[in-house]
Protein backbone atom coordinates (compact mmCIF):
# COMPACT_ATOMS: atom_id res chain seq x y z
CA UNK A 1 0.00 0.00 0.00
CA UNK A 2 1.17 3.50 -0.77
CA UNK A 3 1.23 6.27 1.84
CA UNK A 4 -1.74 7.93 0.08
CA UNK A 5 -3.76 4.68 0.25
CA UNK A 6 -2.94 4.25 3.94
CA UNK A 7 -4.01 7.85 4.66
CA UNK A 8 -7.24 7.45 2.69
CA UNK A 9 -8.01 4.16 4.48
CA UNK A 10 -7.42 5.81 7.89
CA UNK A 11 -9.60 8.79 6.89
CA UNK A 12 -12.43 6.51 5.77
CA UNK A 13 -12.29 4.51 9.04
CA UNK A 14 -12.31 7.72 11.11
CA UNK A 15 -15.15 9.17 9.00
CA UNK A 16 -17.22 6.02 9.55
CA UNK A 17 -16.55 6.20 13.31
CA UNK A 18 -17.60 9.89 13.38
CA UNK A 19 -20.83 9.13 11.51
CA UNK A 20 -21.62 6.11 13.71
CA UNK A 21 -21.11 8.10 16.93
CA UNK A 22 -23.27 10.97 15.68
CA UNK A 23 -25.95 8.47 14.59
CA UNK A 24 -25.91 7.00 18.12
CA UNK A 25 -26.16 10.46 19.68
CA UNK A 26 -29.14 11.46 17.51
CA UNK A 27 -31.08 8.19 17.42
CA UNK A 28 -30.51 7.58 13.71
CA UNK A 29 -28.54 4.41 14.49
CA UNK A 30 -31.71 2.52 15.44
CA UNK A 31 -33.39 3.53 12.15
CA UNK A 32 -30.76 2.74 9.57
CA UNK A 33 -30.43 -0.40 7.53
CA UNK A 34 -26.69 -1.11 8.05
CA UNK A 35 -26.38 -2.86 4.67
CA UNK A 36 -27.21 0.40 2.89
CA UNK A 37 -24.88 2.75 4.82
CA UNK A 38 -22.37 4.55 2.61
CA UNK A 39 -19.79 6.94 4.11
CA UNK A 40 -17.46 8.88 1.81
CA UNK A 41 -14.60 11.30 2.47
CA UNK A 42 -14.68 13.79 -0.37
CA UNK A 43 -12.43 16.54 -1.58
CA UNK A 44 -11.60 19.05 1.15
CA UNK A 45 -12.18 16.43 3.89
CA UNK A 46 -15.99 16.50 3.56
CA UNK A 47 -17.71 13.51 5.13
CA UNK A 48 -20.91 12.58 3.30
CA UNK A 49 -23.24 9.71 4.10
CA UNK A 50 -26.38 8.03 2.83
CA UNK A 51 -28.54 5.12 3.90
CA UNK A 52 -32.02 3.70 3.70
CA UNK A 53 -34.12 3.46 6.83
CA UNK A 54 -35.18 0.05 8.03
CA UNK A 55 -38.68 -0.91 6.98
CA UNK A 56 -41.08 0.25 9.64
CA UNK A 57 -38.72 2.86 11.13
CA UNK A 58 -40.70 5.83 12.42
CA UNK A 59 -38.95 8.86 10.96
CA UNK A 60 -41.61 11.15 12.46
CA UNK A 61 -39.90 10.56 15.82
CA UNK A 62 -37.03 12.73 14.58
CA UNK A 63 -39.17 15.79 15.36
CA UNK A 64 -39.35 14.83 19.04
CA UNK A 65 -35.61 14.15 19.41
CA UNK A 66 -33.81 16.49 21.81
CA UNK A 67 -30.59 16.00 19.82
CA UNK A 68 -32.06 17.26 16.52
CA UNK A 69 -33.81 20.29 15.16
CA UNK A 70 -35.75 20.56 11.93
CA UNK A 71 -33.98 22.76 9.38
CA UNK A 72 -37.02 22.89 7.06
CA UNK A 73 -40.76 23.21 7.52
CA UNK A 74 -42.89 20.17 8.25
CA UNK A 75 -44.61 18.65 5.19
CA UNK A 76 -48.06 20.03 4.59
CA UNK A 77 -51.13 17.77 4.81
CA UNK A 78 -51.71 16.11 1.46
CA UNK A 79 -48.00 16.42 0.52
CA UNK A 80 -46.39 13.61 2.54
CA UNK A 81 -43.62 12.94 -0.01
CA UNK A 82 -41.81 16.23 0.63
CA UNK A 83 -38.29 15.79 1.99
CA UNK A 84 -37.26 17.25 5.35
CA UNK A 85 -33.92 18.63 6.50
CA UNK A 86 -32.56 18.20 10.04
CA UNK A 87 -29.47 19.27 11.97
CA UNK A 88 -28.04 17.69 15.04
CA UNK A 89 -26.85 19.81 17.92
CA UNK A 90 -23.22 20.11 18.94
CA UNK A 91 -19.74 20.08 17.50
CA UNK A 92 -19.41 18.21 15.13
CA UNK A 93 -22.96 17.92 13.84
CA UNK A 94 -25.01 16.17 11.17
CA UNK A 95 -26.92 17.98 8.44
CA UNK A 96 -29.19 15.57 6.59
CA UNK A 97 -32.26 15.19 4.43
CA UNK A 98 -34.96 12.56 4.92
CA UNK A 99 -36.35 11.67 1.50
CA UNK A 100 -39.57 9.64 1.40
CA UNK A 101 -39.94 7.44 -1.67
CA UNK A 102 -43.02 6.81 -3.75
CA UNK A 103 -43.20 3.19 -2.60
CA UNK A 104 -44.42 2.58 0.92
CA UNK A 105 -41.65 1.87 3.38
CA UNK A 106 -38.72 3.26 1.43
CA UNK A 107 -37.10 6.26 3.07
CA UNK A 108 -33.63 7.46 2.11
CA UNK A 109 -31.40 9.68 4.22
CA UNK A 110 -28.44 11.62 2.85
CA UNK A 111 -26.28 14.28 4.36
CA UNK A 112 -22.89 15.38 5.61
CA UNK A 113 -20.96 16.13 8.78
CA UNK A 114 -20.42 19.76 9.73
CA UNK A 115 -17.64 20.68 12.12
CA UNK A 116 -20.04 22.95 14.03
CA UNK A 117 -23.75 23.61 14.46
CA UNK A 118 -24.47 27.04 12.89
CA UNK A 119 -27.10 27.99 15.46
CA UNK A 120 -25.04 27.24 18.57
CA UNK A 121 -21.56 27.85 17.10
CA UNK A 122 -22.09 30.40 14.28
CA UNK A 123 -18.50 31.67 14.05
CA UNK A 124 -17.03 28.16 14.13
CA UNK A 125 -19.55 27.03 11.48
CA UNK A 126 -18.66 29.99 9.27
CA UNK A 127 -14.90 29.33 9.51
CA UNK A 128 -14.87 25.51 9.41
CA UNK A 129 -17.90 24.71 7.22
CA UNK A 130 -19.25 27.65 5.21
CA UNK A 131 -15.93 29.06 3.94
CA UNK A 132 -14.48 25.63 2.99
CA UNK A 133 -17.75 24.77 1.19
CA UNK A 134 -17.20 27.90 -0.88
CA UNK A 135 -13.57 27.17 -1.73
CA UNK A 136 -11.76 28.98 1.10
CA UNK A 137 -9.78 26.62 3.32
CA UNK A 138 -10.57 23.00 4.11
CA UNK A 139 -12.95 21.23 6.42
CA UNK A 140 -11.36 19.59 9.51
CA UNK A 141 -10.07 16.08 8.81
CA UNK A 142 -12.06 13.02 9.87
CA UNK A 143 -9.27 12.28 12.37
CA UNK A 144 -9.70 15.74 13.93
CA UNK A 145 -13.50 15.38 14.15
CA UNK A 146 -13.15 11.91 15.71
CA UNK A 147 -10.69 13.31 18.28
CA UNK A 148 -13.23 16.03 19.11
CA UNK A 149 -15.98 13.46 19.64
CA UNK A 150 -13.70 11.20 21.67
CA UNK A 151 -12.65 14.06 23.97
CA UNK A 152 -16.33 14.98 24.52
CA UNK A 153 -17.14 11.39 25.47
CA UNK A 154 -14.39 11.13 28.09
CA UNK A 155 -15.49 11.86 31.67
CA UNK A 156 -13.82 14.90 33.20
CA UNK A 157 -12.45 14.97 36.72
Amino acid sequence: MTDAEITLNRQERCASAVVQQLFERTGLARMLDPKTLNVVVGQGNWISFSFEMQRGADHTSLDSSHALRRASRKPEPGRPLVSSWFRSLGKPSLHFEVIPAERLGEIRVQGHVDAADPKRHPVAHFLTDYLPANGIGTHPTPECLLAQLTSLARPTR
